[in-house]
């Protein structure tokens, strides 16, 4: 359990807790077996004794670079702020890491949108990595081929038709090691920022109404199988009063932003329950397989008044 530092520290340590990237691996999935914690740039993981032996890890405050080979080698994947119960194909392979840096030598910005798209599920096959709006997959060699895909920085609306049509999906930063429905789709993408005017005075409107703060829109994923593992299913921050196809089928959950209520009835009846952001590798059993209903209660966890328990849409 983590110690409260005092509060006469807070105020010299706030700059180097939200610079520093600290990452601890461990060596079984779910965060189990032996770990260790490295902070900042880390040429070797040899020299630590840990070379090729992570198979999860937790990164707190920066987003770091984490590559197969020592000396940022062999191919390298970025990993934001998170809990990665497991690490799919980086699994036994991080040889070294480094807290990720823009082009002026600065930290990476928040806002900023990379998206690497994978051929196959778990992030397998040949990929390709796409940084804020592309309109047209075509161009890229990669339209309608992703199956898995890692978004790094900003929010980033994905849509099955170029030019951002043929109805689009919101991906918050995050690894999906499948896309579900979205597979084999994926034709064009952009940055949340990049909306049209009338969406973001919507969004803007919005949490003023309801007083919540920051710009990120709240979503969460369901998949069919434990560990974030199988089809998966995002929902937006309308949610959804009745999974018709996934009805029923949800065993596992990642809680990307603000506190959602999920039922195991639709239109958000039978036996429900709260949950804030987070990974949950295994539904309680309660819910586990019974899912049918979903919606966000706030955009903000914790959140700022009193949760909208009715439901308004």
């Amino acid at each position: 359990m983590k110690l409260l530092r005092p509060l006469s520290l807070v105020a010299a340590t706030l700059a180097a807790s939200t610079a520093m990237a600290s990452v601890t691996f461990y060596e079984t999935e779910n965060f189990g077996g032996g770990s260790v914690t490295m902070d900042g740039t880390v040429p070797s993981f040899v020299e630590r004794g840990f070379n090729d032996r992570a198979l999860s890890a937790v990164v707190d405050g920066a987003p770091v670079e984490v590559c197969i080979d020592i000396n940022f080698g062999g191919g390298c994947t970025v990993l934001n702020p998170g809990r990665y119960p497991t690490l799919g194909n980086l699994a036994r392979q991080i040889s070294s890491m480094r807290t990720v840096r823009d082009q002026r030598g600065g930290y990476a910005q928040r806002d900023m949108t990379r998206a690497t798209f994978y051929e196959e599920e778990n992030f397998g096959g040949r990929q390709m990595t796409m940084e804020g709006t592309v309109p047209n997959f075509v161009n890229r060699g990669f339209n309608d081929r992703a199956l898995s895909a890692v978004v790094d920085g900003a929010p980033v609306e994905v849509c099955v038709d170029v030019n951002f049509g043929g109805g689009c999906t919101v991906l918050n930063p995050g690894r999906y090691p499948t896309l579900g429905n979205l597979g084999h789709q994926i034709s064009s993408m952009r940055p949340i920022r990049d909306q049209r005017a009338g969406n973001d005075q919507r969004d803007r409107g919005e949490r003023g109404e309801r007083g919540e703060r920051g710009g990120r829109w709240a979503s969460a994923t369901l998949y069919s199988g434990p560990n974030m593992t199988g089809r998966a299913v995002t929902l937006d921050r309308e949610g959804a009063s009745d999974l018709q196809n996934f009805n029923d089928r949800a065993s596992s959950l990642v809680v990307e932003r603000g506190y959602w209520i999920f039922c195991s009835e639709p239109q958000f009846r039978g036996e429900c329950r709260t949950f804030g952001p987070g990974q949950y590798s295994q539904l309680p059993p309660n819910l586990d397989n019974r899912i049918s209903s979903g919606r966000r209660i706030s955009n903000n966890y914790p959140y700022a008044q009193t949760p909208n328990w009715e439901y308004d849409r």
